[in-house]
């Protein structure tokens, strides 16, 4: 069932004055949570009823353009949204999509706490590990702030206490010397753009950051922790969406443990005047990785 999202924030753009070809807008009916500007809509597309949804740009760390290109290429083997139109508006790029119905694994996980969780998970990290296997020589994917270590000069990591200071001297010291970018990657495969329906993917959205990529960090991004996610806080959920990766495709443990406790950092770090319930277990997890001293113990030792 969808979720109706109430108005969260202003947009960039005012919907209404786009000129669209083959849209006709009827009413704006939900504002997902995203980090470009997203309305699910009511309307017509060539004269026939549908809901659709509408992506707008908040800024260039987002390439629509590469969305635009990939989607049909993915859509040959995985559940992703067809484009029903694309334009620029105020030098803003926005894309016109069909809106692919599902649940994401948060509302699912939250309404049904005895359903079987392992197996929703093994799905996830299985279907990761098969985009990883896609043979698509296409572009790099674009390099994201989280890639490498947290900058503790940067004025959002100002004020570092001693743990996070020590922390990003370890990062600093173990980073891979080596970071593949020969794998196609999704680049933004976190549970907010899997839908679901009994068991089985139904979409999987939001590929502007797709391309040539390092395939540790694009799982380590899967697994690392979000406010407010009641899973993936457990060596039981890690262990479930990598057992069903490794079903299909191998990855290096030493850089997916570097890559995990990186972007568990970052988060840490981005989120410290937040919840401290969420700061709190996030710490946990990254002592508990630097205990172990590597993946593979973690994983046995837990």
């Amino acid at each position: 069932m969808a979720r109706i999202q109430e108005k969260w924030r202003e947009s960039l753009i005012d919907v209404n004055s786009i000129d669209f070809n083959n849209i006709e807008l009827k009413k704006i009916i939900s504002y997902p949570p995203a980090g470009n500007d997203v309305f699910e809509c009511v309307g017509k597309f060539n004269n026939k009823p549908l809901n659709f949804i509408l992506k707008s740009e908040r800024g260039k760390f987002a390439d629509f353009s590469n969305e635009i290109k990939i989607l049909p290429m993915v859509a040959k083997k995985f559940p992703v949204p067809k484009i029903l139109e694309s334009g620029r508006i105020n030098e803003l790029t926005y894309i016109v999509l069909s809106k692919i119905d599902g649940e994401k694994l948060s509302d699912i996980f939250k309404e049904h706490p005895n359903i079987d969780k392992e197996r929703y998970l093994f799905t996830y990290g299985q279907t990761l590990a098969e985009i990883h296997k896609l043979k698509i020589n296409w572009t790099s994917a674009k390099i994201r702030d989280i890639n490498t270590y947290p900058n503790a000069t940067a004025e959002v990591y100002k004020d570092l206490d001693e743990w996070e200071s020590n922390l990003i001297e370890f990062l600093k010291k173990k980073k891979p010397k080596e970071m593949n970018l020969n794998t196609f990657i999704h680049g933004d495969f976190h549970y907010g753009n899997i839908l679901w329906d009994d068991y089985k993917i139904t979409g999987i959205l939001d590929w502007e950051y797709s391309g040539m990529g390092f395939k540790e960090q694009d799982i380590a991004w899967a697994l690392i922790l979000r406010p407010g996610q009641q899973f993936m806080d457990n060596i039981y959920d890690v262990k479930a969406f990598l057992k069903g990766y490794e079903s299909v495709n191998n990855y290096d443990h030493k850089k997916l443990y570097w890559c995990l406790i990186n972007g568990m950092l970052h988060f840490y770090l981005m989120n410290k005047s937040g919840d401290s319930g969420y700061l709190n277990a996030l710490k946990k997890q990254i002592n508990e990785l630097l205990t172990a001293g590597d993946l593979k113990k973690y994983l046995k030792d837990n």
